[in-house]
């Protein structure tokens, strides 16, 4: 995701004097403000609910479909300190990558293949190249998140024949006679096809997801409140144990 640049010295408090303590200060308690704002501390009280983070999960609904929780959930921030003073927010990678599908739904552009639409233009006997995509067509049940569910996946690829017998199920590739779309299509009886994908060449995700302006509203919201507070915060703890003085 771009950068946010934040005025330190805009945020800094004015109704006190300045003194060499608040300097020794400042870079850690900065750190602990961008640490917050991006996603919380549990060293402030409610900084967690106004997180970026947060305010990028509460976000998801409003602007992708029917994301699931591990989706909404799907990003991670790295952590300041008083010798580098940033943070970044990316998608988690792990236990998988929700690069691929947030990233589309923030910048726009192609949209990557999916592990079955690989696999099953694997299984075309080369009618299909790699790369192509896949659109489920009604006669293929979606989960609640309007995804194919890795069973129902299984069970097409286990039915694959690819041939005009009609004991072989399932045919990825096009129909002979006709002009029909290169698809995946199930045999049923009267030797009739009913298409369950249908191949596009081309997919394209559409930028709508705003995330850049989510994460900066919710970190200017926060950043100065936080280092304000923890800036008198850590000066006093550093005099009242006798390692600073004002």
């Amino acid at each position: 995701m771009a950068s946010i640049d934040l005025d330190i010295k805009s945020e800094l408090p004015t109704a006190i004097k300045w003194t060499n303590e608040h300097t020794k200060q400042l870079a850690f308690s900065v750190s602990q403000a961008l640490n917050a704002s991006a996603q919380g501390s549990k060293f402030i009280a409610g900084s967690k609910q106004k997180s970026a983070l947060n305010g990028l999960a509460g976000s998801s609904s409003r602007f992708l479909d029917r994301p699931k929780p591990q989706t909404a959930n799907g990003f991670r921030a790295t952590v300041a300190n008083k010798r580098n003073l940033s943070v970044l927010i990316t998608p988690k990678d792990k236990p998988w990558s929700r690069n691929r599908y947030l990233s589309g739904n923030i910048l726009g552009g192609p949209r990557a293949p999916k592990p079955y639409e690989i696999a099953l233009a694997a299984n075309s006997n080369g009618q299909i190249q790699p790369g192509s995509r896949f659109v489920p067509t009604p006669a293929i049940k979606l989960d609640r998140y309007g995804n194919v569910s890795r069973t129902n996946i299984r069970k097409i690829l286990s039915s694959v024949g690819n041939t005009n017998r009609t004991g072989d199920n399932i045919f990825i590739g096009r129909p002979t006679g006709g002009d029909r779309q290169l698809g995946v299509y199930r045999r049923e009886r009267n030797y009739k096809l009913r298409p369950l994908f249908l191949v596009e060449s081309n997919l394209n995700y559409t930028a709508r997801f705003p995330a850049q302006q989510i994460v900066q509203q919710k970190v200017q919201s926060t950043f100065g409140i936080y280092l304000r507070q923890q800036l008198a915060k850590n000066v006093s703890n550093a005099v009242r144990s006798g390692r600073g003085s004002l």
